[in-house]
């Protein structure tokens, strides 16, 4: 692997790392909620962590895409 790879592999996983440093926050519901339809409960976060981050998640699809792309 030459050295310009190396430092744009190296450039790559620091931003990828920087994208994926999410904090997901559990929403608080009573537990009588998650019991009466847990899978409602978990559509509701799964779909409010995707909102909250999608900037993040979209980022990190193009940067791995253009490195796909510059590493044939």
């Amino acid at each position: 692997m030459s050295e310009k790879n190396k430092q744009y592999l190296i450039e790559y996983v620091t931003k990828l790392k920087q994208l994926n440093d999410i904090e997901i926050e559990i929403p608080k519901v009573k537990p009588e909620e998650v019991i009466k339809n847990p899978r409602q409960y978990a559509m509701d976060f799964v779909e409010a962590v995707f909102v909250s981050h999608f900037t993040s998640f979209a980022k990190a699809y193009k940067l791995g895409s253009d490195f796909g792309k510059k590493n044939k």
